[in-house]
């Protein structure tokens, strides 16, 4: 929930007419940035056509989603032929996690490993986060289009989009760039093992990944400049601060039938050296690669790599394998392989289908827990829809304040309020600079702790103008009248659960 109102925050900058975007969740002045700028310019977008924030993401996913999918399609066409490509597409679509059978009142379903983590999941990844979606579309376009035989390839005008391209996808999700250099230098290097480094076909594209590198890499430099100032560094700081860890055998437990058949499909392709799927055996090999480099890089964790879609190559190399058994079949005429083929298609399709139909389940149990939850206000990972007072009064704050203005309160209205009303706010997010420490005098603050001259002082020092004062902030002392404690602040707006006060 939390990310969530992040991104719409985002959203919604592009609808008030930003052109950088800014970090509402801090309080003091500071340079736009691109970063994160997908999210703002589809404000823009959605502003055209007057939809809010939450149905910009949505359409987002939904539209996003739909590219994805369509493209492994045409992907796949391009390397089979006949059915197997409906074969490939459905186990690139369906790869999910080894099922886990469990009982539920009235029927079963199946969980899964690392349900935790939705970019695993089969369902939820086909419309995960938008700018999460857009790198798996731009990974999936720069392999394809890096991989072909194409003499065009070196046409200034084409490498300089191309490039213009993935400085974009650089900044829009970073681990695009890395996840597709990690699969040139793979691809490059089977090759020369297929090929040969003299032919002239190779040292084409070799030469066009090295120009679109080059290109692209820009946006490494911007995001080390941005990076480096107040607030974004909190940005580039928090992976090292939260450092999740990725559980390797639950991992490739999450990845279901498709990885043990995935990687037998890529041992027979190398042996047999099969240049079309030199680029899917380089992307699962690439991200291997990458999960055993950044278990020893703070700044990044393996976790990260997981969504780099390694569905779409365990998929076809799935299907290959099994497509060579029915080649094997049909060489020695032997009906039974054949048979034992199919059944082995419909069986792992058949298993990931089930995770998605059950995951649809899991998903509408947790949206009507959502409804019915007894938090008077959710805070962390608490999933619980707000109460209707508590959203009156930031819509109040949305009508009637200015967009510059900051708004002091505890973290969950701070969360919501960036989102929903557009205010800066002084706490409210993990990417909050000095969250902890603001945190505390928020405590202190709501309590009735500080002196008058001390809250006056905080007040100015933070630029504060607005006090939202709700259920959790009255949690902190048990105080009714804020204003009786600190003088200096007046009620403007007032409902059953929610007082805010403005700073005189």
């Amino acid at each position: 929930m939390f990310d969530y109102n992040f991104y719409l925050s985002r959203i919604r900058e592009g609808q008030e007419g930003r052109f950088l975007v800014v970090e509402k969740y801090y309080n003091q002045p500071h340079q736009g940035s691109l970063f994160q700028i997908s999210y703002l310019l589809m404000g823009k977008i959605g502003g055209l056509f007057s939809l809010s924030p939450p149905v910009v993401y949505h359409g987002a996913r939904l539209i996003l989603g739909f590219i994805l999918l369509f493209l492994i399609g045409r992907y796949v066409m391009k390397l089979f032929s006949g059915w197997w490509p409906i074969v490939v597409y459905l186990f690139a679509i369906t790869a999910g996690s080894w099922p886990i059978l469990v009982k539920i009142p009235h029927f079963w379903r199946f969980a899964t490993y690392m349900g935790w983590w939705s970019a695993s999941d089969s369902l939820q990844r086909i419309t995960f986060l938008p700018h999460v979606i857009l790198g798996q579309i731009f990974i999936l376009l720069f392999i394809w289009r890096f991989s072909d035989n194409d003499d065009q390839l070196l046409k200034f005008l084409r490498l300089l989009i191309w490039g213009m391209v993935g400085f974009v996808a650089g900044i829009i999700f970073p681990p695009t760039l890395i996840v597709v250099y990690t699969v040139f230098g793979v691809m490059s290097f089977l090759e020369i093992l297929f090929e040969g480094s003299l032919a002239m076909r190779f040292r084409l594209r070799v030469t066009a990944r090295i120009i679109f590198i080059l290109l692209s890499s820009l946006s490494f430099v911007y995001l080390q400049l941005i990076f480096k100032v107040k607030p974004w560094n909190v940005l580039a700081l928090f992976d090292v601060k939260h450092r999740t860890l990725l559980p390797y055998m639950d991992y490739a437990l999450s990845l279901g039938p498709m990885l043990p058949l995935g990687i037998l499909g890529l041992i027979i392709a190398l042996f047999r050296k099969e240049k079309k799927l030199t680029s899917v055996v380089s992307w699962v090999l690439s991200i291997g690669i990458l999960f055993f480099i950044f278990e020893y890089i703070p700044q990044q964790s393996p976790l990260r790599f997981t969504e780099a879609a390694i569905n779409i190559p365990l998929g076809i190399l799935a299907a290959y394998l099994l497509l060579q058994f029915w080649k094997l079949g049909e060489r020695y005429r032997q009906r039974g392989v054949k048979v034992i083929t199919v059944i082995t298609v419909i069986v792992v399709i058949s298993l990931g289908l089930g995770v998605m139909v059950s995951m649809v389940g899991w998903l509408t149990d947790q949206a009507y827990s959502k409804r019915t939850g007894s938090w008077t206000v959710p805070t962390g990972t608490q999933l619980i829809y707000p109460l209707k007072d508590f959203m009156a009064a930031i819509y109040f704050l949305r009508d009637q304040t200015k967009k510059e203005a900051v708004v002091l309160t505890s973290e969950t209205a701070g969360n919501f309020i960036p989102a929903y009303s557009g205010n800066f706010v002084y706490l409210g997010h993990a990417n909050t600079p000095n969250e902890e420490e603001k945190r505390a005098v928020v405590q202190q603050f709501f309590a009735g702790k500080m002196t008058k001259d001390e809250a006056k002082e905080f007040l100015q020092k933070e630029r504060i103008s607005y006090i939202y004062f709700g259920p959790q902030e009255k949690e902190a002392g048990n105080i009714k009248d804020l204003g009786s404690i600190y003088p200096l602040i007046s009620p403007v707006y007032s409902n059953n659960q929610v007082v805010i006060y403005k700073v005189n």
